[in-house]
């Protein structure tokens, strides 16, 4: 018997709908519709200098990953991950922790916005003087930063320099800046159209300078690392000469970089992964790294040891915010456009709300498991 064309029709919607619906549990359940930035392995993470593609003989040869490749969800997904092969294994130890409390996490950093219409112009603080920085662990004689971009240096060590170069004096202290910064999205807007990389590079180092003297860093102790090359890449092979170089001359060094794990920027792991292998093989002798104030709470408190520094008097908090300011500093003369603050305003007007401006470094305390 011939069906009706109604109920035909009906009948083939229905088949459709159900081989549709199939067929997108199928692919959720593959990983298919999921972010490639919320599926990271730990072991992908903690490598970004094996990314042939991006990297290649230690030199960036792509800048489309010169920005954050991963989300906190990442962190988060690692971390239950690790919990749950721990318990599998009747292991009490947890790799990164676990996301309720335990005592194998390092404790979470709460972090506080400035109400709406305060920023790093009108907000001037007073810190509380209560100077536990001297409970960290001592520096070497001298001390060197190795911020990736420009504004690293301020926004996730403010307080770490300045209180370097108050225990071992300004000419102790160096900042050997990584990267052009070229791979950043405010250069393809149109008041960039046409410059040429050194060019926009410059825009940058104009504030990145006025940061690091506004720090109390002496000009000669202001490094360009990539500036070794003449197209100014960015050159991870610069950055271990250039620490190699400074272990053996001045041999008691503290060098600080970028973790090479607990970060969410690709490059900033790149940076950090390139002194830790130095330090794994004993080329450098003390390697600490600075975190972002939000992933603090994902370290393994088993393996690192966390120093909080912080502006140890109204003259060390002056000076971070007017470093801060550095990167908002606007005017077309002078060709500086406040590209730091425009792109992470947030950053620097939760680091000055602050009234400590804290700063948090962690310290590993075995070569092979951080």
């Amino acid at each position: 018997m011939k069906l009706p064309k109604k109920i035909f029709n009906i009948k083939i919607f229905t088949i459709l709908a159900l081989t549709i619906v199939s067929l997108q549990l199928i692919l959720l359940k593959t990983g298919y519709f999921s972010n490639d930035a919320d599926n990271k392995e730990y072991a992908e993470i903690q490598h970004p200098l094996e990314d042939k593609k991006t990297i290649k003989d230690g030199v960036v040869v792509d800048n489309k990953k010169d920005k954050k490749d991963i989300t906190e969800k990442v962190f988060e997904k690692n971390t239950k991950k690790q919990k749950k092969i721990s318990k599998k294994n009747k292991d009490n130890y947890y790799t990164i922790g676990d996301m309720v409390q335990v005592p194998n996490r390092l404790k979470p950093v709460k972090i506080q916005a400035p109400p709406k219409g305060m920023d790093i112009d009108n907000i001037d603080l007073t810190p509380d003087y209560i100077n536990n920085n001297g409970l960290n662990e001592p520096f070497k004689d001298y001390v060197v930063f190795y911020p990736q971009h420009q504004d690293d240096e301020v926004l996730w060590a403010g307080s770490v320099i300045r209180d370097a170069i108050n225990r071992r004096g300004a000419s102790h202290v160096f900042i050997a800046l990584v990267s052009s910064g070229t791979g950043h999205k405010m250069f393809k807007t149109e008041q960039f159209k046409g410059m040429s990389d050194i060019e926009k590079a410059e825009y940058r180092n104009r504030e990145f300078i006025s940061s690091c003297l506004s720090l109390g860093i002496p000009k000669e102790n202001i490094i360009f690392i990539y500036k070794k090359r003449d197209d100014w890449k960015t050159d991870f092979n610069l950055e271990k000469e250039f620490a190699i170089e400074m272990e053996n001359k001045y041999k008691s060094v503290t060098h600080f970089t970028h973790s090479y794990k607990y970060d969410d920027h690709f490059m900033h792991r790149a940076n950090g992964e390139t002194l830790y292998k130095l330090w794994q093989n004993g080329q450098i002798k003390d390697l600490r790294f600075y975190l972002k104030p939000f992933l603090v709470k994902y370290v393994d408190a088993s393996t690192n040891t966390l120093n909080i520094y912080s502006a140890s008097s109204k003259t060390d908090y002056d000076m971070i915010r007017r470093a801060c300011q550095a990167y908002k500093y606007t005017n077309v003369e002078k060709r500086r456009a406040g590209i730091g603050y425009k792109t992470d305003g947030l950053s620097f007007n939760s680091l000055v709300y602050d009234k400590n401006e804290k700063s948090y470094v962690i310290i590993q305390s075995n070569k092979t498991k951080g």
